[in-house]
């Protein structure tokens, strides 16, 4: 009866979004890792078996009643100056049910405020904010389902705009053969109040991971598959644009524009270094004379006494990349 309903729920609200959206899509900030353990195999993971309170943002599922009383905290410095940060807490409703709240943010900095004639009038800005809820529950000893509703502010100099956006996700861990696995609806919903009366289409995606570990080494890989909605990627060859890069359109080409692959190096519950690799970020990024190791993106995470610290770096063009990093703890070695 539950997994009934839970299917229920979903369809209905894969179908709200669908008839809501129109014209392009937005929010894209919704779709920047939080978690440097998803940073570090490519940029995401639905999958991980990471106690990371930050997959909560990749997949609602991944929230477990191990993460009880966790805060977590994120800073990301990404390309030029734009800088994004998220906190998350968590608490478990009993030995099944587990809640989260947490916020998202990104700084764009500032930006000259020009007319169409370039003459320059002064600086402007633009922000972007997530409030965000998540829940959690166990479907059977393998099973987790969850579910996340975010409320999103976004203002653009002197416009600004809310939106709902609805994650839906499905976990599945199983122990005994290091094997885990995650599918998520994400960014289901539509604006609310558009900046200029325009409407335009949520960021939506449907997503989809495995992680495996070697039962007799201490690496574990990761691929996830993302936008299942759109397997012809919208970006094409720009004949006109000098520094777009060639995109055959081989079926292999296609696909690996869907995939991001990692590598973990796991000796210890206390310790994990990645690695990973995202081809469509260097695909559309990269200019034909120089790749300079787009794409790839590097991870660590270390538990010292209470306190999770992690970092990542990913290379996305040959202007810039994005570094990040976390903190997280358990409130009750504190008292709290």
């Amino acid at each position: 009866m539950l997994r009934k309903s839970w299917m229920c729920i979903l369809l209905t609200f894969l179908s709200w979004s669908l008839y809501a959206q129109s014209g392009e899509d937005l929010y894209q900030f919704l779709n920047l890792p939080t978690s440097v353990s998803a940073s570090g195999v490519g940029g995401n993971s639905v999958s991980s078996v990471e106690k990371d309170l930050n997959l909560t943002f990749h997949n609602p599922a991944i929230l477990s009643t191990e993460m009880n009383n966790d805060f977590s905290v994120g800073y990301m410095h990404y390309i030029s100056d734009i800088n994004a940060g998220s906190v998350a807490y968590a608490r478990k409703i009993d030995d099944k049910r587990t809640w989260m709240v947490g916020v998202r943010y990104v700084d764009y900095g500032s930006m000259l405020w020009t007319t169409a004639e370039n003459e320059i009038l002064g600086d402007t800005y633009a922000q972007d904010l997530a409030l965000t809820g998540a829940y959690s529950w166990m479907l059977s000893e393998y099973w987790r389902a969850g579910g996340g509703v975010s409320l999103i502010y976004s203002v653009l100099d002197e416009y600004t705009s809310f939106a709902l956006a609805v994650d839906l996700g499905l976990y599945y861990n199983d122990p005994e053969h290091f094997l885990s696995a995650g599918f998520v609806l994400k960014n289901l919903g539509s604006q609310i109040v558009s900046y200029d009366g325009n409407y335009e289409k949520m960021p939506w995606d449907v997503q989809f991971g495995v992680s495996k570990k070697l039962a007799h080494a201490p690496f574990r890989f990761t691929m996830t598959v993302q936008n299942l909605n759109n397997l012809k990627l919208p970006y094409e060859e720009d004949e006109a644009t000098e520094l777009a890069s060639p995109v055959s359109k081989s079926f292999a080409t296609t696909l690996f524009r869907h995939l991001l692959l990692g590598v973990e190096f796991v000796p210890s519950d206390q310790f994990l270094l990645s690695l990973g690799y995202n081809y469509r970020r260097i695909s559309e990024l990269s200019i034909n004379q120089r790749t300079s190791f787009g794409g790839f993106t590097v991870g660590f995470s270390t538990r010292v006494k209470n306190l999770r610290i992690g970092a990542s770096y990913a290379k996305y063009h040959i202007a810039g990349g994005s570094l990040q990093m976390t903190l997280g703890m358990n409130m009750n070695k504190f008292g709290l």
